[in-house]
């Protein structure tokens, strides 16, 4: 038997506390993702903003309903504020009061307290808190160490503690989410089939290192063949969805399929005023994809000063297909996507080439007589077929000139601007490699896609850059009726560049 409590706190009465708006998504998050990937016999949700007493009320009666019961698996999840005493370490509940911690806070040791009295074989606890404010450094609280130690007292033996003392930060996706929770979901995201604790854990840790800065704490004590669960595409599908985002890999979920003529609602409405209906939530006007066109075009130019103080950062927006490195690539994708109708299609172009045949030359006479095995008492037809067989057919190498089509780039069957973004990254330091960034955006009445591929460039001298290329091109779909979608998108590939980038800096730095 599994069970789970999974805590999200986004709002604070105290002013010393500033609200934390990713955390209840985060909550949402980890609660969909789990209840698909495991059975669970009850997963108990406390994600609005609910007082320390409620919490502990409603923790002590969890802990009562399946203190005698045999506990498989017990997943703890938390993300909000925390606040480390000399003693330990305090989760911060919405009414928290620093006067009176013991009432408004929960003691990490309680939590551990309620663990240890419900004995599960393993034990997950996953601790996404968001510090904000000088009197929450990181440094001064060795979480590992803590953690460990508390686990070793009350007796825990299979854990995975997983600890985040990161600030919260917006993600890529739809709606924000901390980054601890971002990272793991991320991972979960790209992982199939059956995977275990340790495979998300050092996903994870994977993708801190490249990061730079603070580091997630792991604490185990395992086997580390514990499986965190099945994942499957329903599973990519939902966290997907709520990041707003689809990627190429992404598949319809099975909840999307069509279903058949007699399964459409029986009510009073004609198939006219359904259709109007679903047109209505899955379709978008010129107008909507003209306006988040707009501000996709202002989130991409929005750059952190730490990427602006090392350099000159232009925008061209006046470009054309043709003028898009290795367009090609985006003509294939558009030739293989025959089910939907995008606003834009494959460019074709034709090439002369020479190769070499062999070309039959006209067949010579036999100098056999055809008639001359009759007196052996063979048919004139068998004669004649063997002389046709016997006789020598002469074969020639000829050049010859073809001609082929083939797929040379894309064309738009829909006119506006803005949709074809080119930035370039001219170093103000010499340390720093010369990058650019190409985004193209292909859509229907019903789909958005953006194609995105970033690169170094070469330095052929102190002013003369190679030209870009574009051999990688990534691709990811928008909701464009979900909320802040040109924000979303254009923080998800400004994230994506980012992280490359740092490592690249790491390369020439090391």
């Amino acid at each position: 038997m599994n069970i789970a409590i999974v805590i999200g706190v986004d709002q604070y009465s105290s002013p010393n506390y500033d609200n934390l708006p990713a955390c209840k998504n985060d909550a949402n998050a980890i609660k969909a993702v789990i209840e698909n990937v495991k059975d669970f016999k009850e997963i108990t949700y406390l994600g609005n903003n609910e007082s320390a007493s409620e919490i502990k009320k409603k923790i002590s009666e969890i802990v009562e309903k399946y203190k005698d019961e045999n506990l498989s698996e017990l997943f703890f999840y938390f993300s909000g504020h925390g606040e480390r005493t000399e003693d330990d370490f305090f989760y911060i509940p919405s009414d928290f009061d620093s006067n009176r911690k013991e009432a408004t806070g929960i003691r990490n040791s309680e939590i551990d307290d309620w663990i240890k009295t419900l004995s599960p074989k393993l034990c997950i606890k996953v601790i996404d808190a968001c510090f904000s404010g000088t009197q929450y450094i990181k440094s001064e609280f060795n979480a590992e160490e803590q953690l460990t130690k508390s686990a070793k007292k009350y007796g825990l033996n299979d854990i995975y503690f997983w600890f985040s003392s990161r600030e919260d930060q917006a993600s890529f996706a739809g709606s924000e989410f901390s980054v601890f929770t971002e990272s793991i979901l991320t991972a979960i995201s790209d992982m199939d089939g059956e995977v275990r604790y340790r495979d998300i854990m050092a996903a994870v840790a994977d993708d801190f290192s490249k990061k730079g800065g603070s580091k997630p704490i792991f604490a185990t004590q395992s086997d580390n063949i514990e499986k965190f669960g099945n994942i499957t595409k329903e599973t990519k599908k939902i966290i997907n969805d709520l990041f707003g985002l689809k990627t190429e890999e992404d598949s319809e979920s099975p909840l999307k399929s069509k279903p058949p003529i007699e399964a459409l609602p029986q009510s009073h409405e004609s198939i006219y005023e359904i259709a109007k209906k679903k047109s209505d939530k899955s379709c978008f006007s010129e107008e909507m994809l003209l306006r988040f066109i707009a501000g996709f075009k202002s989130e991409i130019q929005k750059w952190p000063k730490d990427i602006a103080d090392i350099y000159q950062i232009s925008t061209s927006t006046h470009l054309s297909p043709s003028e898009i490195p290795n367009a090609v690539k985006i003509g294939e994708w558009l030739n293989d996507k025959t089910d939907t109708e995008y606003f834009a299609e494959p460019a074709y172009g034709t090439r002369s080439y020479q190769t070499e045949e062999y070309k039959a030359l006209p067949a010579k006479p036999s100098k056999r007589d055809p008639f001359a095995s009759i007196t052996s008492g063979l048919s004139i037809a068998k004669t004649l077929g063997r002389w046709a067989r016997d006789e020598d057919i002469e074969y020639k190498l000829e050049k010859v000139t073809k001609t082929s089509r083939h797929i040379d780039g894309f064309n738009y069957s829909h006119q506006t601007e803005d949709r074809l973004i080119k930035i370039d990254f001219k170093p103000i330091i010499q340390l720093a490699p010369p990058a650019c960034l190409h985004t193209v955006l292909i859509y229907s009445n019903k789909e958005l896609s953006i194609h995105f591929a970033y690169e170094l460039l070469k330095r052929k001298n102190w002013e003369e850059l190679s030209k870009p290329t574009c051999n990688k091109w990534k691709t990811i779909k928008v909701n464009l009726n979900a909320n802040k979608a040109e924000k979303s998108a254009a923080e998800h590939i400004k994230k994506d560049l980012i992280n490359w980038l740092e490592v690249e800096l790491k390369k020439k730095i090391e």
